[in-house]
Parts: C-alpha cells; sequence; structure tokens
C-alpha cells in the first residue's frame, strides 16, 4: 500500500496559504523530539517565512518590482519548505504519528476502487451492416472499462453462459453477430478489483433484432 508522505510541492498554494502554512510548520517542529536535527534549520525556514510575508504584504499594494521581490522571496521558501519535507520523509519513514506532527500538509491515500455501480443504459441500435450493432453504454465514473455480455434469445440465467466483449469506451461496434435472429445485450463497468475476483453489476438486459 502506498504510504503518506509529507507534501512538499507547494506550487499550487495561495500566497497567504504559503505564510501560513510555513508557520504552522516551524511552530510544529520547534523543540519536536520526532524531528531533533532539522534539516535546513528551523531558524533559516523562519527567516524565509518572515521575509516572504513582508514582501507580500508589500505587494499587495505596491509596484511591480515589490511584486518581483514577493516572488523571489516565495521561490526561496519554497525551497527550504521541500527540503524540510525530504528530512521529515526520510526522518518518519510513513509513520503517520511523526508526520502528522511536523505541520507539513500530507499526502492522499488513492482510494482504491472497487466493483462499480451498474452504468444508468445500454442502447443498442443497428450498425449498418449485417450482423452489426452500435453499443452505447452509460458513462460511470472511475471505470477502467467495459465489458458487454450478449446472447441469443431466450438469453440463459447464467452470466457464464453468455458472451462477452470488452470496450476500452464506453460505446463501440459489436460484429459477427447472426442476422435475423433476436439478442439480449446488458453491460457492467470494470475495474481492477471487479476482473480481479471476476464480479461486475450489470444494466438490466435489451433485446434487439440484428439485421
Amino acid at each position: 500500500m502506498k504510504k503518506q508522505k509529507a507534501n512538499i510541492d507547494f506550487t499550487r498554494v495561495k500566497d497567504t496559504e504559503l505564510a501560513q502554512t510555513a508557520r504552522i510548520i516551524v511552530a510544529n517542529m520547534s523543540n519536536n523530539p520526532n524531528f531533533s536535527v532539522p534539516l535546513p534549520t528551523l531558524t533559516v525556514v523562519h527567516d524565509a517565512t518572515e521575509d516572504y510575508y513582508e514582501a507580500l504584504l508589500k505587494c499587495s499594494d505596491g509596484t511591480k518590482q515589490d511584486t518581483a521581490i514577493k516572488k523571489v522571496k516565495r521561490s526561496v521558501l519554497s525551497a527550504h519548505l521541500a527540503h524540510l519535507g525530504n528530512y521529515v520523509n526520510y526522518i518518519a519513514e510513513g509513520n503517520i504519528v511523526k508526520l502528522d506532527s511536523s505541520g507539513f500538509p500530507l499526502s492522499k491515500i488513492p482510494t482504491p476502487v472497487g466493483i462499480l455501480n451498474a452504468p444508468d443504459y445500454i442502447k443498442v441500435i443497428d450498425g449498418g451492416n449485417p450482423g452489426c450493432v452500435w453499443v452505447d453504454i452509460g458513462i460511470v465514473r472511475k471505470a477502467t472499462g467495459y465489458i458487454v455480455l450478449f446472447a441469443l434469445c431466450p438469453a440463459p440465467e447464467e452470466n457464464k453462459d453468455w458472451q462477452s466483449k470488452l470496450f476500452s469506451k464506453s460505446s463501440g461496434l459489436m460484429l459477427g453477430l447472426q442476422s435475423g435472429k433476436k439478442y439480449a445485450f446488458k453491460a457492467s463497468a470494470t475495474s481492477t478489483r471487479a476482473n480481479k475476483i471476476n464480479s461486475y453489476h450489470f444494466t438490466q438486459p435489451v433485446e434487439r433484432f440484428i439485421q
């Protein structure tokens, strides 16, 4: 399982939030027994934080030069925080208690995608050639693809007795069907978990005569 880490990328953090976050980090790591020898030192990070905050205040009603200075100060502070974050990650070794005590924002752990809900619909229309249909499936968020089960009517009760076709997208052509026959179709979204245990939630079947 992927471990949480101190987030060391501050490029998308707003200007005022960066100063606040830096102050929280310095406060949390001061005299913190989990991180006895911070690199860089907390004095360096503190001074860079206050320099940046002062530059931030000046550029609110200042000149273009004030804004340029603020950008430089932000870059310096971000670099110090990234360096300090690397130190935190090295010392904590994924220990969530130690990481949380640092004051750094933590990375999110991706939530595994389980068995997804059935698509809202499956539509089957003439594909323009004998034995061909176009299948359109309702999009399911986080789906890795789609599986369509199809069978001659009357369709079997067990899914294992149907034929199947995988689609990387929510629509596509199906070829090689028997002209003049009625087929049943149903669809499910796929996910890594569903594929692993071979368990899916399917739409209600729809029936169609094949041209």
